[in-house]
């Protein structure tokens, strides 16, 4: 049977015949420690697909360089098995226009050849400076571009076709949510589920319980139903939130989750994406100034995951945010986990990989966490309580 490589475009469905179909077999996915942030492939037999592109501002020269370097070699280390796939990318998805999901945009475009460019539309969010490069770059190099609204997204989903050979055994990309223009760009995030024969994976942006904040978009925006409850009633019924793997939303965050959410995915592994502990500076949008795990968060996913990890973690997770106008400086505590539970933040770059035909898969981390800068570290320190 021939193969057919699809690509989207926007003025339809294009479907090339260029030899044999692949069989379609194995899948895995490599969540890359970003920071805090969020960077992840899914790797197939014949393609690979990247979901948001984010990292984190470190006091490195350029900012962020460290991430940023890590991002590429990781990518290249995963190319190095594929080389008949001249470092293609064939989707790179950006779930919304946040700077910890597009942070390392360009530098994919520029290191990697990137078929189909999807983002939600949106004009707004911290990371638009980025994403109206890369927007422009696919228009000078002639990638395909979609733009995902959410009134274009069906009840069962919206497919997308960004693997050779879209046939009835090759993996099924479907997003579930798309841009609503917001207030809050985080409920502006595409939710991505991908089923194969071994598995089913879920991400979900930066969806939130709530729908909180205020907006200087020169775009008219709405405040929306948040997101989370907008995936619970539209696919309350069905099947497509419940997930083998599960990366959580928004980092771990305490709007990032609500326990009608979490029963509905019922993972088996779920993962989070945040930034090392200790890592305050420099300026603003770090995990130890969000408080990013949260532990009601980790407790939670806790609760829901059904898989066990042995030997179990010393995790770092906090209590409380740590913001410029926090009163008191919470450091994060360390808690032992046994459930399936990872994070970038403690277990470095982590990769869950499902052998053709298995639904045991087979969990892997590197303890990539890079050192940070003593003017990076926390400035404040908490104070203790003398006993009486």
């Amino acid at each position: 049977m021939p193969k057919c490589r699809a690509r989207l475009s926007l003025i339809g469905f294009l479907c090339v015949f260029i030899g044999n179909s692949p069989a379609w077999s194995q899948v895995a996915v490599h969540y890359i420690n970003v920071g805090q942030a969020a960077a992840a492939l899914v790797e197939f037999d014949s393609g690979l697909i990247m979901i948001d592109a984010g990292g984190e501002a470190t006091s490195d020269q350029p900012s962020g360089e460290v991430y940023r370097q890590h991002l590429i070699d990781y990518t290249n280390g995963v190319f190095a098995k594929h080389p008949a796939w001249n470092k293609t990318i064939e989707g790179l998805i950006i779930s919304h226009p946040h700077i910890d999901h597009t942070m390392l945009i360009m530098d994919v475009l520029k290191n990697f050849t990137v078929h189909t460019l999807v983002d939600n539309g949106a004009e707004c969010g911290s990371g638009m400076p980025d994403l109206k490069k890369a927007r422009a770059w696919a228009t000078q190099n002639h990638i395909s571009y979609l733009a995902i609204r959410d009134a274009s997204i069906h009840a069962a989903g919206y497919p997308v076709h960004l693997l050779e050979n879209p046939g009835p055994d090759a993996p099924q990309v479907l997003l579930l949510s798309g841009g609503r223009g917001c207030l809050n760009p985080n409920n502006d995030s595409i939710t991505v589920r991908i089923v194969t024969k071994e598995a089913s994976i879920l991400f979900a942006g930066d969806a939130e319980s709530e729908d909180t904040g205020a907006s200087k978009c020169p775009v008219s925006l709405a405040k929306c139903v948040p997101e989370m409850s907008m995936l619970e009633t539209r696919y309350g019924n069905t099947d497509l939130l419940k997930a083998d793997l599960y990366l959580e939303a928004h980092h771990g965050s305490p709007n990032g989750f609500t326990p009608e959410f979490l029963s509905a995915v019922a993972p088996s592994i779920s993962v989070i994406s945040a930034g090392d502990p200790l890592r305050a500076g420099p300026e603003q949008f770090h995990g130890y100034e969000y408080g990013h795990p949260r532990d009601i968060a980790v407790n939670e996913l806790i609760k829901d995951t059904t898989g066990t990890r042995t030997p179990p973690v010393a995790a770092s997770v906090f209590s409380a945010a740590n913001t410029a106008t926090s009163k008191n400086v919470t450091p994060p505590k360390t808690v032992s986990i046994d459930k399936a539970v990872y994070c970038t933040c403690w277990d470095g770059d982590i990769k869950v990989a499902y052998a053709a035909g298995s639904h045991e898969p087979t969990v892997t981390t590197d303890s990539f966490r890079p050192p940070v800068k003593p003017q990076d570290l926390p400035k404040k320190k908490a104070t203790t309580k003398s006993k009486p």
